[in-house]
């Protein structure tokens, strides 16, 4: 009996142990660094603006800790051992793998307000989406275009979410693709869908019908001006299923993330 209690108190704390430090990685600095940084037991990179979020604006220095994302789906926690003006380096404590849902989720994104715009692509991310392609629907406003500067605004955001939800990847920003060309390329997954504000299936029956769980899923989300019957149309005729979110009208940025949080509750394990 003691044997049997001992051999439980032990397993016990091995348990809090590996909680222990799985809790105080992801409260940890994260950051997605290049893979070839990493030989062995060390990491070195040359990156200035890192030296200097690191050193100026975290005022870290050599013993701190941080979490060094490879972008390949591995976190290595590292101990700070140099900090120069393009210089970090530092000795790898531990490895695991990073966080990634097991569904590959492709949110297709009306072109909408910026802010509203960047909101959603932030809060995307947290929730596991693999990439993101914006759309331009035949009620998307005219100002509402993409170009070099937002791409580059929008990456970055995806780039900081990822980082602060231990992401094991960077999802993918795509070029922004016509109503019909995102239509096309959506019907290649298992399960693509289009967000409907009027009467269709409940979201929630379509993620519960029989069968396996789908490998990938594609949703379509409309402008602040709706999905046109005409493009509902278009997009049922190439296989893609329109879904409701209920009897709320929810606003353009919310109805993506509202079906990315059920895809995670029903799939994310």
């Amino acid at each position: 009996m003691q044997i049997a209690d001992c051999r439980l108190q032990i397993r016990c704390n091995l348990q809090s142990a590996i909680c222990n430090l799985q809790s105080a990685m992801k409260n940890t600095y994260r950051f997605f660094v290049p893979p070839a940084s990493f030989s062995g037991d060390t990491v070195r990179l040359g990156d200035a603006d890192l030296a200097r979020q690191l050193a100026r604006v975290l005022r870290l220095g050599p013993g701190d800790r941080v979490l060094l994302l490879d972008g390949l789906g591995d976190a290595y926690e590292v101990e700070l051992t140099d900090l120069g003006r393009d210089l970090v380096a530092g000795r790898v404590l531990g490895r695991e793998r990073a966080a990634e849902p097991a569904i590959d989720l492709t949110l297709y994104l009306a072109m909408i307000r910026p802010e509203r715009f960047e909101w959603a692509l932030q809060k995307g991310t947290e929730l596991g989406a693999r990439r993101f392609v914006p759309v331009q629907f035949a009620r998307s406003l005219t100002a509402d275009r993409a170009d070099g500067r937002k791409a580059e605004r929008w990456r970055r955001i995806i780039r900081e979410a990822a980082e602060q939800s231990c992401r094991g990847r960077i999802p993918e920003l795509a070029e922004p693709l016509s109503f019909s060309a995102a239509c096309t390329a959506a019907a290649t997954t298992n399960l693509p869908l289009i967000l409907w504000e009027g009467q269709a299936p409940p979201l929630r029956d379509l993620l519960r019908r029989p069968g396996p769980p789908p490998d990938s899923v594609a949703i379509l989300s409309g402008p602040e001006g709706g999905v046109a019957p005409e493009e509902l149309t278009a997009a049922s005729e190439r296989g893609i299923m329109p879904a409701s979110l209920g009897s709320q009208i929810l606003r353009a940025e919310t109805a993506p993330i509202a079906a990315a949080a059920a895809l995670c509750y029903e799939f994310d394990r």
